[in-house]
């Protein structure tokens, strides 16, 4: 065991808190005799391994929780000192010996300890995260303030949460704190015990705190999604557990049809955007953080310089934040006596401005018309061609548009540029350019240097930006001679500057080493053939030396880490983004710098770029067509892209054709029947998932569920298939009247209210979808147990009817939950529920497995036989 010695010190070099790693039952079980057998005064080089044996014991102490709210230290040293002598009295000597080993983690070790009150108690329910019910109490705080003050979702720009939920709590428990008694914070009261209280009050653990809080909210966000997560450590496992136990008092349903959310924002960064939602367009209002609800905030919308729209802001009061209600406008409302998208939005508190959008360039609300991918809206002037939306209130008045264009609502078209198309107005103009390629040709007049997917806007002007170079190239065939170069409307012979021949023997002019060029200041370069007779290069440009960028990842997708930093001679910040975002707005030098975000996106035929995976499991005949081809945007062009499907643990490549697309569409149809398709990306370092589908039709979780005293048929939520399916439902009771239910239900949810409080053996039949069949016939597709009833009442119906190991277990074997070890037959069963159901096994009796294991095998198949 002495590897266990080596896990110890990499908890304590890796962990402030070291209970979130646990030891196994045999690595307990040796800790525990180790420690045993020292005595006292113990050497400095066990104190690691006897404060870590304290921990591991103190999580056993609690870990049922069966302890009375009032006695929360009552029998605690007593359990210390039983677990190590079997002697279940106060030892004096080990007490004093034990608290002197907790007194020296800090100085010896730098682990954090509590320094007042029962600071030896605390200290080791600190370290253990224990009771649980305290650490479920936090996790039910932080769905509260998910629910209410973030909407159901928690990104990047919501991080500012966590500070508040730390400062209310330090607030509360701060003040006069009594252990069995519950604390308010906001709308509810929480059971926060002392472990949890003294991580939250240690002033040396507030960063670490607000890092809890922050975790605890990205892992509640992706439970809501039904994202999986692992449980690497304690508190990953306490979430699920947590999660799976409020699923059955507390739905929480995720609609994905909703729009997406827009984060609260500070009343420093109000900003007012344009979002499309299928074949309409809307100005968004944020929802503000306010300081004061008693404050009037007051919304008007101007259409040319005339006021078109005003309303008081109403507010929301969440768990821990107030602040007004998001606003949506539909854009064809609010320009339907207008030619022109010309809005200002003006927001007041208590009759002072507090938002102008046209004080600054980055909230200009002036459009000559909006470009959208996607819902959200692209301001760059460089884009590659892929699939767009644009929105326009004179269409035809445009310069030029891509070909293929078409209408797809009431001013708003659908457009899917090539390569050197362009959408251009009277004041803007877009190019859909592949500037890689551009800038490789041999025998094309480029520019050569500009940093990738980086613009700078000042009113009318796109720049390139260049850093440290910029670079004429000139083909070989061109005549010198004939050209002159215009910096600014100054003109130059080319054939009169220095240049170097390139190994393709093209010309290439180095324009800012020949001093042609002013820094920091934006710049027209154009150069005109006199033999054509026409300008063979047209370009903005602005030199920016000490630009420097640096994203904390090359490439980014899904939900992780969002940052940049941008610095220069005059700013040195951090941003972050939505995840929905295309491009950082970043002002600087009198305008603003547009950075493209280097995204890893897939898509699949035309129906939308996706930078992050879906979580919901789709039905493959709502999703892909049989012929469909996925298509990869690597930002990181020389990098190999390989996508895989993975189906019962057996991986296999999807081929990429010469077009450089993969056949996704013939890949799932031709794997029918298949309840789990697992599609997902590589570039041989990192993984990226992008979606799991299913060809057979079948129920993600139990379809009934039982929520404050009736019985709800939530097919919507659970089934993955077609749509218009017909069910049979039969509820069998275990109870005394071994009462029955039969009912014929649809593809849309329920409410039932005949249901008494039992144990039903549930079983779901699907309607065959034959249309030759004379009859109609019904097919088992799931089979559950549902729990009716509450708490002590529900146990009694178990032990009355002796119905734990007849039924109950036997179920368990055939779905997977199985106990570990032998059952005494006569022992104790409750109930609680998880993933649908969990046992809990007290009086395990290891001698009995293979009596236990043989009853089991005879109960079920019986149990078959009879259905049979």
């Amino acid at each position: 065991m002495e590897d266990i010695f080596q896990k110890i010190e990499n908890v304590f070099a890796k962990h402030k808190l070291i209970g979130n790693k646990d030891f196994s039952e045999d690595e307990y079980a040796f800790m525990v005799d180790y420690v045993s057998e020292l005595t006292d005064p113990f050497d400095k080089d066990s104190y690691k391994l006897i404060f870590t044996t304290l921990v591991e014991i103190a999580k056993r102490w609690k870990d049922a929780d069966i302890v009375e709210e009032s006695d929360e230290n009552l029998g605690f040293w007593n359990f210390i000192f039983k677990t190590l002598t079997g002697k279940e009295e106060f030892n004096q000597k080990l007490y004093s010996a034990f608290i002197n080993v907790i007194s020296e983690m800090d100085a010896l070790n730098n682990i954090p300890i509590v320094k007042t009150g029962k600071k030896y108690y605390a200290t080791l329910m600190m370290h253990s995260f224990t009771p649980k019910n305290s650490i479920f109490s936090f996790f039910e705080l932080c769905y509260n303030v998910f629910k209410k003050d973030l909407d159901f979702g928690f990104t990047n720009d919501d991080e500012w949460i966590c500070e508040k939920v730390a400062s209310e709590m330090r607030t509360v428990l701060g003040g006069g704190y009594h252990e069995d008694k519950k604390v308010s914070i906001g709308s509810s009261a929480y059971s926060i015990k002392i472990g949890l209280r003294s991580f939250a009050l240690d002033n040396n653990l507030s960063e670490d705190f607000i890092e809890f809080i922050k975790d605890t909210f990205y892992q509640i966000n992706k439970l809501f999604n039904r994202e999986k997560i692992s449980e690497e450590n304690r508190l990953r496992r306490y979430i699920v557990e947590w999660w799976e136990n409020k699923k059955q008092t507390e739905k929480a349903f995720n609609d994905q049809n909703q729009k997406k959310r827009i984060s609260t924002v500070s009343k420093r960064n109000i900003g007012a955007k344009y979002i499309r939602n299928n074949d309409k367009v809307f100005l968004c209002i944020p929802s503000i953080r306010l300081d004061d609800s008693n404050n009037i905030m007051r919304l008007s919308v101007y259409v040319n310089g005339k006021l078109s729209y005003s309303e008081e802001m109403r507010t929301k009061r969440g768990e821990l934040v107030i602040a007004t209600k998001s606003i949506e406008l539909e854009l064809n409302e609010l320009l339907k006596y207008s030619n022109e998208i010309n809005l200002k939005v003006e927001i007041q508190e208590n009759g002072i401005i507090i938002f102008d959008s046209e004080k600054g360039k980055t909230t200009s609300l002036y459009r000559e018309f909006i470009l959208f991918e996607d819902e959200k809206e692209v301001e760059s002037q460089f884009n590659i061609p892929t699939n767009y939306f644009v929105y326009s209130k004179n269409i035809d008045g445009l310069k030029n548009t891509p070909q293929d264009l078409t209408t797809y609502g009431t001013n708003i078209y659908n457009i899917y540029p090539t390569v050197g198309e362009s959408l251009t107005g009277k004041t803007r103009q877009v190019f859909f350019v592949d500037k890689a390629k551009v800038a490789k040709s041999s025998n094309t007049v480029c520019l050569v240097g500009n940093l990738h997917d980086i613009e700078w806007v000042l009113d009318e002007f796109h720049c390139f930006v260049y850093k440290d170079s910029v670079k004429l190239i000139v083909p070989e065939n061109s005549n010198l001679k004939a050209l002159e170069l215009k910096i600014d409307n100054k003109p130059y012979k080319l054939d009169a500057l220095d240049y170097v021949q390139l190994e393709n023997n093209a010309y290439m002019f180095e324009l800012l080493k020949l001093g042609l060029l002013k820094p920091n200041e934006p710049t027209e370069i154009s150069l005109y053939s006199y033999e054509k007779e026409e300008r063979v290069l047209t370009e903005m440009l602005i030199v920016l030396p000490t630009l420097q960028i640096k994203f904390s990842k090359s490439i980014f997708y899904g939900n992780s880490e969002r940052k940049i930093t941008v610095c220069n001679d005059e700013i040195n910040d951090d941003f972050s983004w939505n995840n929905q975002d295309k491009e950082i707005k970043c002002p600087l030098k009198d305008g603003i710098l547009l950075i493209k975000i280097p995204y890893l996106k897939w898509q699949i035929g035309k129906n939308g770029w996706n930078n992050e995976p879906i979580n919901r499991k789709l039905w493959y005949k709502d999703f892909i067509q049989n012929g469909d081809l996925l298509e990869i945007d690597n930002p990181l062009e020389n990098e190999v892209i390989k996508v895989f499907y993975e189906i019962e643990n057996h991986i296999v490549e999807i081929p990429i054709n010469q077009s450089g697309k993969f056949e996704i569409g013939r890949v799932i149809y031709a794997n029918q029947g298949k309840k789990d398709i697992t599609v997902y990306c590589t570039n041989e370092t990192t993984k990226y998932n992008l979606f799991t589908i299913s060809t057979k039709e079948h129920f993600i979780e139990n379809p009934l569920r039982y929520h404050n005293g009736t019985v709800i048929w939530d097919v919507e939520n659970t089934f993955v298939g077609d749509k218009d399916n017909d069910f049979f439902i039969i509820a069998k009771a275990n109870g005394k009247d071994k009462k029955s239910i039969r009912k014929k239900v649809g593809s849309t949810n329920a409410v039932f209210g005949n249901f008494d409080e039992d144990v039903y053996e549930i079983i779901v039949k699907i309607k065959d979808k034959n249309i030759f069949s004379k009859e109609e016939i019904y097919d088992v597709i799931y089979e559950n147990i549902l729990l009716i009833g509450k708490g002590k009442r529900l146990i009694t119906y178990l032990k009355e009817y002796n119905i734990g190991l007849k039924t109950i277990i036997p179920f368990l074997e055939q779905k997977g939950f199985s106990p570990v070890g032998g059952i005494n037959i006569n022992s104790r069963v409750s109930i609680n529920y998880i993933s649908g159901i969990e046992i809990y096994l007290s009086n395990i009796d290891k001698k009995n497995k293979k009596k236990y294991e043989e009853h089991i095998q005879k109960k079920y198949n019986k149990k078959c036989r009879k259905r049979r």
